[in-house]
């Protein structure tokens, strides 16, 4: 991506899938001039951050990670990073008071920030996942909590006010004219990923439900006991990821989720329960209700009142 690039790169790089909205759910917003981290202003120098334990070491340097917004506290250590100054004048001064403790989902998610570094792997609570699909998750979510309330379905504006609730601040952090992640100033972008990482927190505890695309490397996988050896088992296991794989289709292809939407409701007899299940593949499953036919367009006239 080039950073003349700006709308075509945000749409693809940001809005492309989803975390806790519905697919498509966020809509455009006319981005400039825009590469994802890379902050939209001249301060890279006095912006630089650091961590109090890692400066003490005399073999160690300044993580790259200081020249772009994505972590509150040191990967390794847990501390809340500072400005490069103050952790020099802290090091003159051994009775200067340590900064303030970090909330504990924040530690948590800079500390798959920095497993995805090290190592290329992020380990979620539904999966692992490769350090790029991270950073693009996190990125996503970034913006979903920026968004307003006005411009997202009732649901979706019901979850972003619970993670606000949780980190004990305004809706959007103060927020009032959206702007990209990158342009936010420093105490907005603290609050964008104390958001973030509270609606992870909240999400693998089951309390609100990511609804998006990427939602689903959020939440725990169930529990289930299959036998080993029982071929029966393992043919289900694989008619579920057969069907997974068709719901993730059903997002995007109108064909594909006419033909699930059929599958599913093939046993129905009523125009009530043709319209739960269908209700159910809008809300938990994310498909679109654009691209679900109703029971006419379905040929279901024989359905029942």
């Amino acid at each position: 991506m080039e950073p003349y690039d700006g709308p075509e790169a945000f749409g693809a790089y940001v809005r492309q899938y989803s975390v806790l909205l519905a697919p498509g759910e966020a809509g455009q917003n006319p981005v400039q001039h825009w590469l994802p981290w890379i902050p939209m202003r001249q301060q890279w120098r006095t912006d630089l951050v650091a961590c109090p334990a890692c400066a003490a070491g005399p073999d160690r340097g300044t993580s790259l990670l200081s020249m772009l917004p994505i972590m509150t506290t040191c990967g390794e250590h847990g501390c809340r990073l500072q400005s490069e100054i103050a952790v020099r004048l802290a090091a003159l001064d051994p009775e200067r008071e340590p900064p303030p403790l970090a909330p504990g989902p924040v530690v948590a998610m800079d500390r798959l920030t920095f497993e995805g570094v090290t190592t290329g792997r992020v380990t979620l609570s539904g999966r692992a996942v490769h350090v790029g699909v991270w950073l693009r998750l996190l990125r996503t979510l970034l913006d979903e909590v920026s968004l307003a309330a006005s411009r997202v379905s009732a649901r979706s504006a019901a979850t972003l006010a619970r993670v606000w609730e949780a980190t004990g601040r305004p809706l959007r952090g103060g927020l009032t004219v959206w702007r990209p992640y990158e342009r936010l100033d420093l105490p907005l972008q603290q609050a964008m990923r104390e958001a973030a990482a509270t609606a992870l927190h909240l999400a693998a505890a089951g309390e609100i439900t990511a609804r998006g695309t990427l939602g689903r490397c959020l939440a725990p996988e169930p529990h289930r006991d299959v036998y080993e050896g029982d071929r029966r088992a393992w043919e289900q296991k694989q008619a579920r990821a057969e069907l997974e794989a068709m719901i993730e289709r059903a997002r995007d292809d109108p064909g594909t989720a006419r033909r699930l939407l059929g599958m599913l409701t093939v046993g129905c007899r009523t125009i009530a329960g043709f319209y739960r299940e269908r209700q159910l593949l809008i809300t938990q499953a994310g498909i679109p209700d654009a691209l679900l036919p109703d029971h006419r367009e379905l040929g279901r006239t024989d359905l029942r009142l």
